[in-house]
């Protein structure tokens, strides 16, 4: 479906939007429209939208995450799933897809030492800049609901890719 629509990176980060769509969606994709976080053109993910994700994620060779994208992700599913036994539900049903993304640390002092991101970082916090730092040193793709963070990566060169230009292929 999406061969020929969509430029697929080797590898690619993902940012929180993404790996939220990815997890609640590997979990039960019934659930995707409770994540308050997910949404597209205004209203809330679904199946479909997780079934576009996940093949565009079968098309690259390497998913990359940092230690701060997956807290982010984990706080904001905390938030929007009250019931134990579903985040745990969740938790375990995730565990063999998050053993196969990388997770990549970037340092606070790679992030201040960083020419532009030394004097910028203030501007859009520690968990973005180590995604950029991430995604340039490791020749990797930025996948993002976040248009500031999709501006950035563009500006510095950076390839970056929003959710909403894959997620939109739902409207074909």
């Amino acid at each position: 479906m999406l061969k020929g629509s969509v430029k697929f990176p080797a590898r690619v980060v993902l940012d929180t939007g993404p790996f939220l769509l990815f997890l609640a969606g590997n979990h039960d994709p019934e659930m995707i429209p409770g994540i308050k976080r997910l949404k597209y053109d205004g209203g809330p993910c679904n199946e479909v939208h997780y079934d576009i994700l996940m093949q565009y994620l079968n098309h690259t060779k390497e998913r990359i995450i940092t230690p701060g994208i997956l807290s982010e992700a984990w706080n904001l599913i905390d938030n929007d799933i009250s019931n134990k036994k579903d985040k745990k539900e969740l938790f375990d049903s995730n565990i063999r897809y998050l053993e196969q993304i990388n997770e990549i640390y970037v340092t606070k002092n790679e992030i201040i030492s960083d020419e532009y991101l030394g004097s910028n970082a203030w501007k859009f916090g520690f968990a973005d800049s180590s995604i950029i730092l991430c995604a340039r040193n490791n020749s990797a793709c930025v996948l993002t609901q976040d248009y500031p963070l999709f501006n950035i990566c563009r500006n510095l060169g950076i390839e970056a890719t929003h959710l909403s230009s894959i997620l939109s292929l739902a409207d074909l």
